[in-house]
């Protein structure tokens, strides 16, 4: 009896294999990573805007130093440091200063990110729905 050898050829196409998906999910990623960048600077300044007015960031500053930039990897919320008009750092309580002080801060941006904890998933679902069609989902 003798050797046979056998040879297969298998085409594979769609969205896995052609790229399509990967950059779907970097789209929605990315969307998602946005979304929630905004609404979280968003929920910070409308935070910032009632503070007290005693000295603590409650001139417009505060709610105007929060920022959101793009950076490699995602979106970072940002509270500036800016001497003499407003110092997140100590608005949100995580100097030494606030330590020695009775002021402990308002802990606005941990607070928001554990909102932001709570609505990521729904957000991501909804710009996957959106993007859903682009890999042939429904």
């Amino acid at each position: 009896m003798g050797v046979f050898t056998v040879r297969a050829v298998v085409k594979v196409s769609g969205p896995i294999f052609d790229g399509v998906a990967d950059h779907v999910v970097e789209k929605v990623l990315h969307e998602t990573n946005k979304d929630l960048g905004e609404i979280g600077r968003d929920w910070i300044r409308i935070e910032a805007e009632g503070f007290d007015r005693s000295g603590r960031g409650g001139t417009g500053r505060a709610s105007a130093g929060v920022l959101l930039t793009e950076r490699p990897g995602g979106y970072r919320i940002f509270g500036e440091m800016n001497s003499g008009q407003v110092w997140w750092p100590w608005l949100e309580g995580s100097t030494s200063r606030n330590r020695t002080t009775r002021f402990k801060g308002y802990h606005t941006f941990s607070k928001t990110a554990k909102r932001l904890d709570q609505i990521a998933a729904d957000t991501l679902e909804k710009h996957l729905r959106e993007h859903l069609s682009e890999i042939g989902g429904a």
